[in-house]
């Protein structure tokens, strides 16, 4: 008989580190095959290290909307475009990018090109840069807000309408809930709002049945629950 294939998905991590360190030790006793649904970094406290314990434990991750606003910020500071904001760097750091920019330089904050020089130095820019829109599975297509009907597949960065019903379960984050929603044989959501007060979650699913083995879900870590405390920082782009 064929082995069936066991693979866990991590929700929106947001930088909390120590949070993804204690779900991955719950997640690794049960498959070694995991990846998350995006959205690894900002507004949570260590974003520097979330990156790097996932290339050291060889988790897969896709492009979240959060990583794009990166890139783009990175490739294109002054670059105006998100109606509303006046560069990509502000719109960045609104959305969180501040968090980030500190854990890369601590309380030497202030410059983004000295950011940027920390972030390729490190290998994180190829890290990020190289994410996948999407990964696609057996059963199973992983995301950061789902595939829907006549939408081009960058629209998964941003997308909050239900996703289209596929012949494989998708697997999504990107719009928060208490709770994990599972519909079967059409789409999960994932995204337990970690850094907003909530918990991160991961699921263990059979990629041969579609359907979920167990959900396990650890709440936030004190010092990481702080998306409300904002570093009052004008950045600047020297």
């Amino acid at each position: 008989m064929k082995k069936e294939r066991l693979i866990g998905v991590i929700g929106d991590v947001h930088g909390c580190y120590n949070t993804l360190c204690e779900l991955y030790s719950k997640l690794i006793v049960h498959t070694n095959e995991i990846y998350t649904v995006g959205d690894l970094i900002d507004r949570g406290s260590d974003s520097k290290g979330v990156i790097q314990f996932c290339i050291d434990n060889n988790i897969k991750s896709v492009m979240g909307n959060h990583e794009d606003m990166l890139i783009k910020t990175i490739r294109k500071a002054r670059h105006e475009t998100v109606p509303g904001y006046e560069t990509n760097l502000s719109n960045w750091v609104w959305n969180g990018g501040d968090k980030t920019i500190h854990s890369y330089l601590g309380n030497d904050s202030k410059s983004f090109r000295k950011f940027v020089d920390e972030f390729r130095d490190c290998g994180h820019y190829d890290f990020i840069s190289k994410l996948p829109l999407k990964t696609e599975l057996g059963k199973c297509i992983i995301t950061h807000g789902g595939i829907i009907k006549n939408k081009p597949l960058y629209n998964v960065l941003w997308n909050r309408e239900i996703p289209v019903k596929l012949d494989k379960i998708q697997i999504i984050g990107h719009t928060s809930s208490k709770e994990v929603n599972y519909f079967p044989n059409h789409y999960i959501n994932i995204d337990t709002g970690c850094v907003f007060s909530g918990k991160l979650t991961r699921i263990i699913i059979n990629d041969t049945t579609r359907k979920i083995v167990k959900i396990i879900s650890i709440p936030i870590k004190g010092i990481e629950n702080n998306y409300d405390i904002f570093y009052k920082i004008k950045f600047s782009n020297k």
